[in-house]
């Protein structure tokens, strides 16, 4: 039984909204110490297969790598799921990348979309004077990630930072992605950041980092067709490494 001192600290924490914070003595060593999961498919099996279902709801994840390393691919996936279950989405697009017609030819249903566009700039003209800045452009766009996140109701709310260098979001303060992961936990919400480079992945979030290579059909050049790409993800998680040997493999 727990003294009358730590009983007074567990309502304290309680209070402050901490209680997960707390580790409960009946549940170490056993099966029901793992906490429920709460995931929504990202639209891939064999991602989700690797995720243990998919993304985790409450959690911010991130889905990073290169250019033509599939990561829109998977991004669109996972909003054309969540949609055709009659989910409503959001996507927060810092530079105006976001295409709807590539989307709706992905199975995003549009109608059950909120798109928040940020200037269509290059990242070398944020650079000149007079500009919006990309310092500005970047703050903005977590500040309508921080809100859409606190309004509630979205299944995913997905921050397309692809085109923005790392070192500009590297340069954002740790307490921004905190906050943020604060505000989603306990949420059904699946918070997913999408760029170059790992962010700011809450404690139970994961990072997907892909590669790919170029999937082409035709047996001559007149023939030659692209037909997508050949996919491979390592998933990093605050438990380290959750893919083995060379990574989770699909097609997108």
């Amino acid at each position: 039984m727990s003294s009358l001192a730590i009983q007074r600290l567990e309502t304290a924490l309680q209070a402050k909204k901490f209680d997960h914070t707390l580790a409960k003595a009946w549940a170490v060593g056993s099966a029901s110490s793992e906490r429920e999961r709460r995931v929504m498919s990202t639209g891939i099996a064999a991602l989700d297969s690797a995720l243990g279902g998919g993304w985790e709801r409450g959690e911010v994840s991130e889905l990073v790598g290169g250019r033509s390393s599939g990561r829109l691919g998977v991004m669109l996936a996972t909003l054309a799921g969540a949609t055709h279950r009659g989910e409503v989405v959001a996507v927060v697009d810092a530079l105006d990348r976001f295409d709807p017609a590539s989307a709706a030819a992905a199975g995003v249903d549009l109608e059950r979309v909120l798109w928040v566009r940020g200037p269509a700039i290059s990242v070398p003209a944020a650079r000149l004077p007079g500009s919006d800045g990309l310092s500005e452009v970047v703050n903005r766009a977590v500040r309508a990630l921080d809100l859409i996140v606190r309004a509630g109701g979205f299944a995913v709310v997905a921050l397309d930072v692809a085109d923005v260098p790392s070192r500009w979001l590297c340069a954002l303060p740790l307490a921004t992605w905190m906050r943020i992961a604060h505000v989603n936990e306990g949420r059904d919400t699946a918070c997913l950041l999408v760029g170059e480079a790992p962010m700011g992945r809450s404690a139970r979030g994961v990072s997907v980092r892909l590669t790919a290579s170029s999937r082409w059909t035709g047996t001559s050049a007149q023939s030659r067709r692209f037909a997508g790409f050949d996919a491979r993800a390592e998933i990093m998680s605050a438990r380290g490494h959750q893919a083995q040997g060379e990574g989770v493999k699909f097609r997108i």
